[in-house]
């Protein structure tokens, strides 16, 4: 509220020739010619002069005289005209020295002046206090009164202003106009618009207030709402007065104007005050968009209803509610359903938050926009905030057929769960969106939560025939992967016997699992049964299924002893060549040697090995030539296959296998030693492998052989507790009698294993109840036990079991986050599986630690095997990009994630996507690819996908992207989107939402600063 001392100086210098001859008093009549050359001097504003003529006076007078005094007096008033930096002291001297001097007053009286000219305003009313204000003359008393109403104005102690402007406002001094113009602002500041604007009135012929005075004038009417007056009064005058003083006068129009709802008048004056782009003031953005939007100019109406958007109040409500409707008339449908949302929000105008809402839920219905659920949020909403509303069956109508069609089905779900009563049409579309919830779960590997749902499509009812059927399908589906076999069973022929279901690709497929249930419960005619009419189904014949189907048709052949037609089975499948077609040659083999065709079975084998040298069954080959030669009594050739066996496969499991037979075979050929250095080889390396006893026993039966049972005696000595040499009959039959049990699959075995391991520690068969009673307690869930029993196998050399145990134990230190102990298990468990059926296992656990454990070279280098690999499924191909895209990225090579991960995000309905889609579209921002990114971000949005967290951190990522293109609004609403319709609360979507938005709110409360205040105008007409 401060003021320029304009005034003071314009008069003053207006008036000088009175002050100086004020000045010009003559004090003394009878001072000396030296006195009156100094006064002189002083009055010609030779102050130097003057100062050295009065100093020589005061030393020449006597230090308590009259003239002494008054020389002292001017000399300081010459300190205080040439403003020499000590000026107050010398009169604080002066009247320190003279206290009872007649020009005390006079003194005090020009120190006042020097300090109001220096705005020292506290120090101004100090000194005015001690004035007599009987010994100054009329002017002098104006101008202190002046200068006291001035100082308590800026000091802003305006009730004591005002008292002393009073004294001389309606006066005739050179300072009465002032004061009648600070008198009228001060009431203006007050409020008091009626007693200001009669003192302004005064002032508006004044030649100095009179480009001024019409401000007053105009703020004045419109503060008292007097519109017209105010239209009247400045509109013919805003051509007329200074140029920054028109962006003022204008805004007053505009405003005046639009009260006055002469809209079409408001828009030029509104145009040019906001063309100063200083000037952001909500409330006449949302004049000028208001008046462009009745004038239907929607378009020039946007970006200023935009700027009124900028807060939480009922201007922001009005703006925001007639901003939608811009943007439904400039067909941008998406920013109308953004500003109708953030309306309905707001509490301000019911009739607006109603209807604001309606066309919210029907607009994001139109665009088929609802990531968060929205449309289903809003339409709920809305049936609930208004249950006797007249839109409230077209409402209900609408959520009808958003259950129908949305993709949000868990969201949509809960929304007709809250329905007490529910029509047909609701129940119909409950039937669609449980069964596209439980595809959701099964997709997403949640085998549980999708019979579930599958359940409650079921019963809804049977309103679409496929859903009911499919449910059906999927149901047995999810069964079968938790491998509850006899249900799937159940499930999968309920669906063949559904209406429908014959038409159904699934039909096919459904036989064809049911075959596999039937197979994992042994029942294999039946399995038999339905593997056949899945082929007669199937018209690919030379898919991988068929080819499976046979593979697993002769499995049960084979299993019922029908040989001849097993062959025949493995034939086909071998001959398509797609899918495990060394298993067929194999088993094909295996066939050929129980018919005693054992020049067949060579044969085969050896096909086996040169066709398929990678086969997982190369050692098997190996092993089963071996054995085919013992036969037919080629010793020689059956120990070159051993040996192979032994050479080039080093961990198999059929080590210790052929070792023994190796030594049988030197047994029979009477190479004793060679037999015993076999055995040997077997005890030494795998003490308590199942094959000890049989090499221990052909060692004994080696050693009398060649009559040195010593040397037997003292190898078997040396073996320790941990061997035993012979087994006893009560060791075996104890033994014997638990794994009969565990093989019937009786519980009893467990209490048989234990009762076991307690009575013979060293038993013979200590490794194998080891591993079963691990088996048990596994399927207890006794999870801690049995890794104990596991890693009792595992510390022993390799064996049998050894693959069994380092397969589960590593499993089981997974699952506890123990990732290191996991991932050692995993490494020897690929190790020594080389090519077997536990080695994609081995692979994908090491996968898993190493991505896990933040090791991502390594585990690049693991996918990379995985991907190797001849057979890998689906979902672990999906796994394994997966971990080998977000490695490459967490390495810092975004470049080759890139592709990677572009791949994987075409389906987000998995977890993998649907990441993957929000990283793609994070490396083309990180690439400033603005354009780019954002269309993956609309992308994501589009499929509907489940994982919402990773949409939500894309819906932050595109806030990012509007700042970045400088569409605030855009970026505002995205955010506000989040905060309102996000459904979790503690996993840091939220809080970063919260972050970003207050950020955005502080920029537009530091840009929207009401710009309406109180004009505050100095003296010579500019706005301050």
């Amino acid at each position: 509220m401060k003021t320029t001392r304009f005034v003071f100086i314009l008069f003053l210098l207006a008036y000088s020739p009175i002050l100086i001859t004020a000045q010009q008093t003559v004090y003394y009549q009878s001072v000396s010619q030296k006195i009156q050359e100094a006064k002189e001097l002083y009055l010609a504003r030779n102050y130097v002069s003057a100062i050295n003529q009065f100093d020589q006076i005061a030393s020449s007078s006597g230090e308590n005289s009259d003239v002494r005094a008054e020389a002292m007096f001017y000399k300081a008033l010459c300190g205080l005209k040439l403003d020499n930096g000590n000026a107050e002291e010398q009169i604080a001297e002066f009247l320190k020295e003279f206290p009872e001097s007649s020009f005390r007053n006079r003194a005090l009286f020009e120190q006042a002046i020097y300090q109001f000219d220096k705005k020292k305003y506290p120090a101004v009313l100090k000194t005015l206090e001690s004035i007599d204000k009987s010994e100054i003359s009329k002017d002098e008393l104006a101008h202190f009164y002046y200068m006291k109403g001035y100082a308590n104005f800026e000091k802003e102690k305006f009730d004591a202003a005002l008292t002393a402007f009073s004294e001389i406002k309606d006066g005739n001094s050179l300072y009465a106009a002032p004061s009648q113009y600070y008198f009228g602002h001060i009431h203006y500041l007050k409020g008091n618009y009626e007693t200001a604007l009669q003192e302004f009135l005064k002032l508006k012929k004044n030649p100095v207030f009179e480009k001024v005075i019409p401000f007053y004038i105009s703020q004045i009417y419109y503060k008292q709402a007097k519109y017209r007056e105010v239209v009247d009064y400045t509109a013919p005058l805003i051509n007329k007065v200074p140029a920054d003083q028109q962006l003022e006068l204008a805004r007053l129009l505009g405003d005046s104007y639009f009260h006055l709802r002469e809209f079409k008048n408001a828009i030029q004056f509104l145009e040019f005050y906001l063309s100063d782009k200083n000037n952001k003031g909500r409330e006449e953005n949302y004049m000028l968009g208001y008046c462009y939007y009745l004038n239907s100019q929607e378009a020039k109406a946007i970006p200023y209803l935009e700027i009124a958007c900028k807060g939480k109040d009922e201007l922001a409500q009005n703006a925001y509610y007639h901003l939608a409707d811009c943007y439904v008339t400039t067909n941008d449908k998406n920013k109308a359903r953004q500003a109708f949302e953030a309306a309905s929000e707001l509490d301000f105008d019911p009739k607006i938050k109603e209807d604001a809402l309606f066309n919210y839920a029907k607009i994001t219905y139109e665009l088929s926009y609802s990531p968060f659920n929205e449309t289903i949020k809003a339409f709920d909403k809305y049936i609930t905030s208004y249950p006797n509303a007249e839109r409230n069956d077209v409402a209900y109508d609408y959520l009808v057929k958003v259950y129908m069609s949305t993709s949000n089905y868990r969201d949509a779900m809960a929304s007709i769960e809250n329905i007490k009563v529910k029509n047909q049409s609701v129940k119909k579309a409950y039937q669609r969106v449980a069964y596209y919830r439980a595809l959701e779960c099964f997709n997403n590997l949640d085998y549980n939560g999708a019979l579930e749902n599958f359940n409650k499509s079921i019963d809804a009812g049977d309103f679409n025939k496929n859903y009911h059927s499919l449910a059906l399908f999927w149901k047995a589906e999810a069964l079968f992967r938790l491998n509850d076999f006899n249900k799937a069973i159940t499930g999968y022929n309920a669906f063949m016997k559904s209406p429908g279901a014959i038409v159904l690709p699934e039909y096919k497929t459904a036989h064809y699992n049911l075959a596999y249930a039937y197979f994992q419960v042994k029942d294999y005619s039946a399995a038999s049964d339905y593997f056949r009419k899945y082929l007669n189904l199937e018209d690919d014949l030379r898919s991988e299924k068929v080819a499976d189907a046979n593979n697993r048709l002769g499995d049960c052949n084979f299993l019922n002893r029908d040989y001849s037609q097993a062959i025949s089975n493995y034939d086909k499948a071998l001959r398509l060549n797609v899918y495990d077609a060394d298993y067929s040659l194999y088993q094909k083999a295996f066939c050929l040697g129980l018919q005693r065709d054992n020049q067949g079975k060579i044969n085969a084998l050896n096909s086996l090995i040169q066709i398929y040298p990678n086969s997982s069954y190369q050692d098997d080959a190996l092993f089963e030539l071996g054995r085919t030669y013992e036969r037919i009594n080629q010793p020689q050739m059956a120990t070159t296959y051993y040996k192979q066996l032994i050479t080039k496969y080093p961990q198999s499991n059929l080590q210790n296998k052929a070792l023994v037979q190796l030594g049988l075979v030197s047994y029979n050929a009477n190479d004793f030693k060679g037999a015993v250095n076999y055995y040997k080889q077997v005890v030494d390396q795998s003490p308590n492998s199942p094959e000890t006893q049989s090499a221990l026993a052909g060692m004994k039966n080696s050693y009398v052989e060649m009559n040195d049972v010593d040397s037997y005696f003292a190898y078997t000595n040396k073996l320790g507790n941990g061997v035993q040499v012979s087994v006893n009959e009560q060791d075996s039959l104890s033994y014997q009698a638990a794994e009969k049990l565990y093989m019937a699959g009786d519980k009893k075995a467990r209490a048989q294993f234990e009762r076991y391991l307690n009575q013979f520690p060293n038993g013979g068969f200590v490794l194998n109840s080891h591993f079963y009673l691990a088996q048990l307690l596994y399927a207890d869930g006794e999870f801690d036990k049995a890794l104990a029993e596991y890693e009792m196998v595992i510390a022993q050399p390799d064996n049998y079991f050894t693959e069994g145990a380092l397969s589960k134990a590593a499993g089981l230190h997974y699952n506890d986050q123990n990732y290191v102990q996991a991932l050692a298990y995993f490494e020897r468990l690929a190790k020594i599986s080389n090519s077997g059926n536990n080695l994609p296992d081995a692979l994908t656990g090491i996968m898993r630690c190493q991505f896990n454990l933040a090791k991502y070279p390594d585990c690049i280098t693991t996918a990379n095997q995985i991907l190797a690999l001849e057979k890998v499924s689906d979902i672990l191909k999906r796994e394994t990009n997966y971990k080998l895209g977000l490695s490459y990225y967490n390495s810092g090579n975004a470049d080759k994630a890139f592709p990677i991960l572009s791949k994987l995000s075409t389906d987000t309905n998995s977890a993998e996507g649907a990441e993957s889609k929000f990283l793609v579209a994070e490396i083309l921002f990180e690439k400033q690819k603005l354009k780019e990114s954002e269309k993956e971000i609309m992308d994501f949005i589009d499929k509907n996908s489940p994982h919402q967290f990773w949409l939500a951190k894309s819906f932050l990522l595109l806030s990012d992207i509007y700042l970045k293109n400088g569409d605030e609004f855009q970026a505002k609403h995205t955010l506000k989107s989040i905060e309102e319709n996000y459904p979790e609360k503690e996993d840091g979507i939220l809080e970063a939402t919260r972050q970003k938005l207050q950020v955005i709110e502080a920029d537009e409360a530091s840009q929207t600063k009401n710009q309406s205040k109180p004009l505050e105008i100095n003296i010579s007409g500019g706005k301050k």
